[in-house]
């Protein structure tokens, strides 16, 4: 229960003060949104400044709750009710399994008017296209697999097919392979492309899946506000993939590191983890959001791959460097790619990447879901810590960066050899405690150190060291980024 209240609101949690007329339909929609989402949890007598104030009849509760929902959503939900005692109050959560006969809605507004989805820590209204994926969920079925009517056989590059086959696996492809692939689909006695014939094998570009590209740009500085360069990517999208990642390698930087016999060139980032980075995005994207499209973002100090969609219904932020992800949202797209190896392991595309920016050592990525995107962010660490000497000489003082925005400054604490500005440490230290401090130190200098690590260093037990951690979170001094295991800490100013 104290790691629950630790976190903040998100697609799986939301707490509330109490159940009463006036926010019935607003619980009813989050229900809804859980269930067409990944499932979640929400909590009942907590306040808005987070204290407990707990629930005075709680059996009550469980019995309205469950009465409305039986009544107000189709297909049924079968929610879970659990009673916690925190505090000498009683606290009741209701948990929403993640739905599988969705979309899910109200029933007096309809499929259409009643559909619901969490966007970060927010209910809405879901849009025709969320509702046509929520069903094909439902339904169990690919979007790629879909036949395109629009189109005959011979929109789709059977040559091309074949040669790419013949380059990457060294067989012979026949026109028969493209029905086992669901790459084209008879009807009627008439023979129709699907819509992963058309992404992945185009004859030509076709203005009708211009949605799907990939759009580049390298910008100035840190921001937006300029542009260095810029393409967009259209057509097959094996080759957006291999037009992304050159663009990628023109835009960052290329060092020679002189060994004992050779010279060995060196991107500023991880070659392999940036291409994994790209396939993720173009396999796993939602291809119904067509009024998004998969971008690449080169900044200063981070690369930025974002892509239409949220992660797979079941999996959240915090599981990436836990658990593989072994769920596709494109089968037949997946299949292929799988084929031509161009997907080196099943569901190790997150691991791949966490363990290939390991080895660099200073690009940490950053794994976030928000307004419908995933979006993957590289960031040069290197970069912060030479923008941050540069302000602290303007401020008369060295400093460095550890993050974007995490200004350390000058004075170090001899235990934990870190340097700290003298304001901030008088303002932190009249806020926390001894320990938590050591504890911010010690993080600043390492993001990815454990709580096992924290705990040997400063002589506390782990449970203290934990209880420690929750508690500089919740005062909003520290931010988990990524997963328990594949992820690290960021201090927030």
């Amino acid at each position: 229960m104290k790691e629950l209240l630790s976190k903040q609101e998100s697609k799986t949690l939301e707490f509330k003060r109490e159940f009463n007329n006036s926010n019935k339909e607003k619980i009813l929609q989050t229900i809804i949104a859980f269930a067409n989402g990944s499932g979640g949890n929400i909590v009942f007598g907590i306040d808005d400044d987070r204290k407990i104030i707990g629930v005075a009849n709680p059996f009550e509760l469980e019995e309205k709750l469950s009465n409305i929902t039986f009544d107000s959503i189709s297909p049924t939900i079968r929610i879970n009710t659990v009673f916690i005692t925190e505090q000498n109050k009683t606290l009741v959560i209701i948990k929403t399994p993640l739905g599988i006969e969705t979309p899910y809605y109200l029933k007096n507004k309809g499929m259409e008017n009643g559909t619901y989805i969490r966007v970060g820590s927010t209910t809405r209204l879901a849009s025709k296209e969320i509702i046509k994926s929520l069903q094909f969920r439902g339904e169990n079925i690919s979007y790629d697999s879909q036949i395109d009517y629009r189109f005959s056989k011979n929109d789709v590059d059977f040559l091309k097919m074949k040669s790419i086959f013949k380059e990457k696996k060294d067989i012979q492809i026949k026109e028969d392979h493209l029905f086992m692939f669901s790459l084209l689909a008879k009807r009627d006695e008439k023979i129709y492309p699907t819509v992963a014939g058309m992404l992945l094998f185009p004859q030509k570009e076709y203005i009708e899946y211009d949605f799907a590209q990939i759009k580049c740009a390298h910008f100035k500085g840190n921001t937006k506000d300029i542009f260095i360069d810029k393409a967009e990517f259209r057509g097959s999208i094996i080759d957006q993939i291999e037009s992304a990642l050159k663009f990628l390698k023109s835009n960052i930087k290329l060092s020679a590191v002189i060994g004992d016999v050779y010279r060995e060139e060196k991107y500023e980032y991880p070659i392999p983890a940036l291409r994994e980075a790209i396939v993720n995005a173009v396999t796993h994207r939602n291809y119904l959001l067509k009024g998004q499209d998969i971008k690449v973002a080169v900044f200063d100090n981070r690369i930025e791959i974002s892509s239409p969609g949220e992660l797979p219904a079941g999996y959240s932020v915090d599981d990436i460097g836990k658990k593989d992800f072994s769920k596709l949202r494109n089968l037949t797209i997946g299949r292929i790619f799988a084929e031509l190896k161009i997907i080196e392991q099943w569901g190790r595309g997150f691991s791949n990447i966490i363990e290939s920016c390991k080895k660099y050592g200073n690009i940490i990525p950053e794994f976030k879901e928000e307004l419908l995107q995933f979006k993957i962010i590289f960031w040069n660490k290197k970069r912060d810590e030479k923008v941050g000497e540069k302000v602290g000489r303007k401020g008369g003082q060295k400093r460095w960066v550890e993050k974007v925005g995490g200004k350390v400054g000058d004075k170090v604490g001899d235990k934990v050899g870190d340097k700290v500005d003298d304001k901030v440490g008088d303002k932190v230290g009249g806020k926390l405690t001894k320990n938590q401090q050591i504890i911010i130190k010690l993080i600043s200098k390492k993001p990815y150190i454990s709580a096992r690590e924290i705990s040997g260093i400063i002589k506390i037990s782990l449970r203290k060291t934990e209880e420690n951690i929750a508690k500089l979170k919740q005062k909003g001094f520290l931010k988990r980024i990524g997963s328990a295991k594949g992820g690290y800490w960021e201090i927030i100013e």
